[in-house]
């Protein structure tokens, strides 16, 4: 029988940004990183615990809902497998991940690469 993945585990290293006014400064003058097959936008975020804010931002053009769905689901389990592994130094981010439709062939592995280059590329933490 599979496990279940415990969420309260999960929002140590991200939570969900739910707030459309947080979300709609995301997309208007938000900073850009591009993966291969996704795109994120970030703004530096006031908290670092936990230390990112993230949406799935999936678009009715991917698919039927049915599809739309096990994108987010597949990208949480990547983002929850990077941030777990503790190897990324960037910390307080609100983040939108936005799939292009090629995320849906991707294998797991290459969707974990993907994400965790475009990762990478945002902006380290200011030397104090």
């Amino acid at each position: 029988m599979s496990e279940t993945p415990n969420i309260s585990n999960r929002s140590r290293y991200f939570t969900s940004l739910k707030l459309k006014k947080h979300i709609d400064h995301l997309f208007k003058g938000g900073g850009k990183v591009f993966g291969k097959n996704l795109m994120l936008r970030f703004e530096r975020s006031e908290t670092l615990n936990p230390p990112f804010q993230i949406v799935f931002a999936v678009s009715s053009r991917l698919g039927d809902a049915h599809v739309r769905n096990r994108i987010k689901r597949r990208l949480r389990e990547a983002m929850f497998a990077i941030l777990k592994e503790g190897s990324l130094k960037q910390r307080g981010f609100e983040i939108a991940v936005i799939p292009k439709k090629e995320v849906v062939d991707l294998t797991f592995a290459e969707l974990i690469t993907d994400l965790r280059t475009a990762l990478q590329r945002l902006p380290k933490p200011k030397q104090a």
